[in-house]
Order: structure tokens, then C-alpha cells, then sequence
């Protein structure tokens, strides 16, 4: 029989880690601890008192450096954050899937990032005779400025909403699958850069012809290797990436993924509606910011416009004192470039 003693000081069995999204819980948190005035690792305490990797993650910047080659720290921290900001962008998002496989840089501060441009091709190398000369040849060097951007945007929730259980799903639903629809917006259009955004990928690239073919299936395999054919002075033998409509990508996943031996991913976007896009990855740099900078008031006037003007000169408004609501504020710098055209091309197939 055992000593009364012995069950009283019994060491109880702890409450299993409670994963979730790291991204949007930081998200969450941070939004929370700027409307309380309080520290973000306090409010994820109290939220998700389980998540170890939400814990390291905020209060990293008291403990010992961070370093993405350290096994059992930032590597998986590292990776699994990167990881949980793809899927917090929402299903409808591929601009972000894309940039996460190009070259990403930083901008730490700097006005602006020259990239270099250069192109490996056939050329540039060759096979030399024994005590032959070797050929010297000037690779194209222009480089490739990429300009900071950011995406913004400002979304208006009552206290109530904020304080609930719901808050983590109602933030990531109204902020950050927003931006994520966005970036796909202006990634896969055809505008020029400008002062608050940059080029789309379709900016000065002309469509590709597309098969002639009556028979969709064959009208499919011969457009795909159209685009492939097209990107492969920069490409070679990939990665390469299709974008298309979201009903149009799962079919060319089923016929194409478990098919090909060349590394091809292939991803659904609202913003694509009948085009068909192809990407050669290692074309295109890439400046994002995996945190957001939040800002909460909750004692101002807003005007509920997505395009507004000067306070007072157009409406509606609201009160966010009077109507007790916060609004946020996200602010992510995010910028790209294309190094090369031959890196992107599109056509509009027949076929559905």
C-alpha cells in the first residue's frame, strides 16, 4: 500500500501542446496587445496557454538568438511559420505560394534591392580543345531594382468580436485572406509599377497562341508544352509553376502532376479567370515580410470607402468611439520583379 504522502505530492501529467496557426495567432496576439496596451507573449499566454511554438516565437527576442541552422529551435520554427503564413493566405491565394519558391530577399532597411539579372544559357560555356584558348564571353548583367512596396489595408471590428473566442478567425478571415486576393490581383495583371505597387508579371508580355485543336485533351498536353517551351532558355528542366482558375487547375493536376518528371506545381487562383499563366521560378526576385506591422485605435473617424477620400469630403463615416469598434491596420511589405521576360508567359486556351 502506498503512503498517503506519496499521492499528495503526485506530479500530474501535463496538458498536451495545443497546435494551431502560428501565423495568425501571432497576428492575433500582436492586434490584441496593441488595443490593450500590454505585451503580445501575455495575451498568446492567455489565449493559448499550450503553444510552445507561439511562446518561442514571441519572446525569442529574450532568450538566445535565433538561427534557422540551430536543429531544435528556429530551423523548425523557422519553417513552420513560412508554412503557416501560406495557409493562412486562404486557398484562393497563389501569389504568395509562387514568391515563397523564387529568390526572397530582404529589404533590412534599405530604399531599394538591385538583383542581379543574369541569364545561364547554351552559350555562355562550351567544350575547349587541350591548350586552346578559352573563350571569354560578357554575361548580361543588368540588374533588376526592386522597389519597396506594401500592401495595405484597414478592417473595422466591434470590441465584442475582438473579445470573443471567435477573434483569431475573425481577424485572419477579415485581414489576412484579403491581402492574400489582393497580392494575386496585382501580381497576375498587366499594369506597370508604380508608386504604391509593382509591375504585374504581364506587364509588356504578349499572350501566346494558343492549340487549334478540337479535341480539349490534346488542345491541354499541346498548350502546356507551349508555355513550358517557351520559358525554358531560363527554366531548363524547372521548377515551373501553372496558374490557373481554380476548376481549371485541379483538372490539369489530375492529368498532369503524377505524369510529368519535370517539377511542376500547378495552383488555382480566383484572380485567373480564363487565362492559363506558367512561371519559371528562378526568374522572379521576391521581397516579403512574413510579419506584418498591426495598428489598433479605437477613437477615430474612418471613412468606409475602398477608395477614400479627405475626411468629411465623401461617406459614409464612422465613429469608432460612439459605435465601440477597433479598427486594424496591417501593413506588409511586400515587393517583386521579373529578372527576365522569358521567365512568364500566358496564353487563353479553348478548352475549359
Amino acid at each position: 500500500m502506498k503512503h498517503e504522502s506519496q499521492s499528495a505530492f503526485r506530479r500530474e501529467p501535463r496538458e498536451p501542446v495545443v497546435g494551431g496557426n502560428l501565423f495568425t495567432r501571432s497576428l492575433t496576439a500582436r492586434t490584441l496587445a496593441s488595443l490593450r496596451r500590454s505585451k503580445a507573449a501575455d495575451v498568446a499566454a492567455e489565449l493559448w496557454p499550450n503553444d510552445r511554438a507561439l511562446e518561442h516565437l514571441l519572446t525569442r527576442a529574450a532568450s538566445n538568438p535565433a538561427m534557422t541552422s540551430v536543429p531544435g529551435w528556429a530551423a523548425e520554427l523557422a519553417q513552420r511559420y513560412v508554412s503557416d503564413v501560406i495557409e493562412a493566405l486562404g486557398p484562393a491565394s497563389s501569389a504568395a505560394q509562387i514568391l515563397r519558391k523564387c529568390l526572397v530577399l530582404t529589404f533590412d532597411g534599405y530604399g531599394s534591392i538591385s538583383a542581379p539579372g543574369f541569364v545561364a544559357e547554351y552559350g555562355n560555356g562550351g567544350f575547349v580543345a587541350e591548350g586552346q584558348p578559352i573563350p571569354v564571353r560578357q554575361l548580361a548583367t543588368t540588374p533588376t531594382v526592386l522597389d519597396p512596396h506594401k500592401l495595405a489595408a484597414i478592417a473595422v471590428l466591434t470590441r465584442e468580436m475582438l473579445e470573443s473566442s471567435n477573434a483569431e478567425a475573425l481577424i485572419a478571415d477579415a485581414l489576412v485572406k484579403a491581402a492574400g486576393r489582393m497580392m494575386d490581383e496585382v501580381l497576375f495583371d498587366a499594369n506597370p509599377a508604380a508608386v504604391n505597387r509593382p509591375a504585374g508579371l504581364r506587364q509588356g508580355v504578349a499572350a501566346l497562341p494558343a492549340s487549334a485543336s478540337g479535341d480539349g485533351y490534346e488542345a491541354a498536353f499541346e498548350d502546356v508544352a507551349t508555355l513550358i517551351n517557351s520559358l525554358a532558355p531560363v527554366g531548363g528542366n524547372g521548377p515551373y509553376i501553372l496558374v490557373g482558375a481554380p476548376g481549371r487547375a485541379v483538372m490539369l493536376g489530375a492529368r498532369f502532376i503524377e505524369r510529368s518528371d519535370v517539377d511542376l506545381s500547378i495552383f488555382g487562383s480566383s484572380a485567373v479567370i480564363s487565362d492559363l499563366l506558367a512561371i519559371a521560378p528562378a526568374a522572379l526576385v521576391a521581397a516579403i515580410s512574413a510579419e506584418p506591422e498591426i495598428e489598433t485605435v479605437n477613437a477615430a473617424t474612418l471613412v468606409m470607402d475602398t477608395v477614400p477620400g479627405a475626411a468629411g469630403s465623401m461617406g459614409p463615416e464612422r465613429g469608432l468611439f460612439q459605435t465601440d469598434s477597433v479598427a486594424i491596420k496591417v501593413r506588409w511589405p511586400v515587393s517583386w520583379a521579373l529578372r527576365d521576360p522569358r521567365g512568364f508567359a500566358w496564353m487563353t486556351p479553348t478548352w475549359k
